[in-house]
This record gives structure tokens, C-alpha cells and sequence, in this order.
């Protein structure tokens, strides 16, 4: 008996001590992808309270929120590298999805309305390019990025 409250404790001393564990990297990414997704699933704010009502039901809010909390964060926490993070993806201004997917040469795939670039970093910033073809640079000045096109034309963005 002495032994099994002895695992018992030890096992919920590792749960305790790993709940405080927030993520170095991309924490929460698990419910803030689904509560993202809920925020633009519809154009009325009704039918999407609806939805978070049904997933508060369901439960996918707590049950999510539970995976990042214990498992996720904590693996982020003690790693620096986050499961869950090769999943970014989100919403411009406009409402208009992307996904942002790091492949193993170290560049990155852009997918942005039914388009496909690749990400090629580089000491001065990024490359985009699609189909073999540069469409543009991309350069960081501590807050603010410049786009290049090949033209030279440049745009200035604050970030």
C-alpha cells in the first residue's frame, strides 16, 4: 500500500510541477487555433457564439486548453521547441487564412489564397520566391519589415 501512495504522490508532484509551465516558443497553440477558427467561422457574431457555446459543450475548449496546459506547454517549456508549432497558421487584416509550414532545409513554405511561395532566409532577411522565380525580399529594421519586388519598388510595413 506504502508503494502505490507513494507513485500516487510522485505522480501528481510531477502534474503539479509541470502545470506552471508556460511555453517559451508557441504557447496555448492548440486552443487559440481553435478559438481563432471560431472567431472567423462565420460573419455573424450570433452564429458564432453559437459554435463556441456547442464546442464549450462538447467540450473541445476545456479539453484542448487541458492539452496545452499539461502536455504541449510543458514539453515547449523544457525543449524550447513546440509540437504543435509546424501547425502556424492564421488570419490577415482582411480575414483571409495562411499557413506559414518550416520544411527540413530550413526554408519555410508560404500558402496565401490558393498561392504557394517558398521562404529562404538569408543574412539580410527572407527570399520569396515561387516556382524558381524571386517575387521579392523581405528585410527586418528592428520593427518595421521592407519589401523588395525585383523591380526595386520597395513597401515599408510596421510589424
Amino acid at each position: 500500500m506504502k508503494k502505490v501512495t507513494f507513485l500516487a504522490m510522485a505522480a501528481l508532484s510531477l502534474a503539479a510541477a509541470t502545470t506552471g509551465c508556460i511555453g517559451k516558443t508557441h504557447s496555448f497553440c492548440m486552443f487559440n487555433g481553435i478559438l481563432n477558427w471560431n472567431k472567423q467561422a462565420s460573419d455573424n457574431e450570433w452564429v458564432n457564439e453559437l459554435i463556441f457555446l456547442g464546442l464549450c459543450i462538447i467540450p473541445a475548449y476545456p479539453i484542448s486548453l487541458f492539452a496545452d496546459v499539461i502536455v504541449f506547454n510543458s514539453i515547449d517549456f523544457w525543449t524550447g521547441e513546440n509540437p504543435l508549432q509546424n501547425l502556424t497558421a492564421g488570419v490577415d487584416a482582411n480575414g483571409n487564412p495562411y499557413s506559414v509550414t518550416p520544411n527540413a532545409d530550413g526554408t519555410a513554405t508560404l500558402s496565401y489564397q490558393g498561392q504557394v511561395c517558398l521562404l529562404t532566409p538569408t543574412a539580410e532577411g527572407v527570399v520569396a520566391s515561387k516556382d524558381g522565380a524571386v517575387i521579392g525580399t523581405f528585410a527586418r529594421h528592428g520593427s518595421l519589415a521592407t519589401f523588395t519586388a525585383p523591380d526595386g519598388s520597395t513597401r515599408t510595413l510596421l510589424r
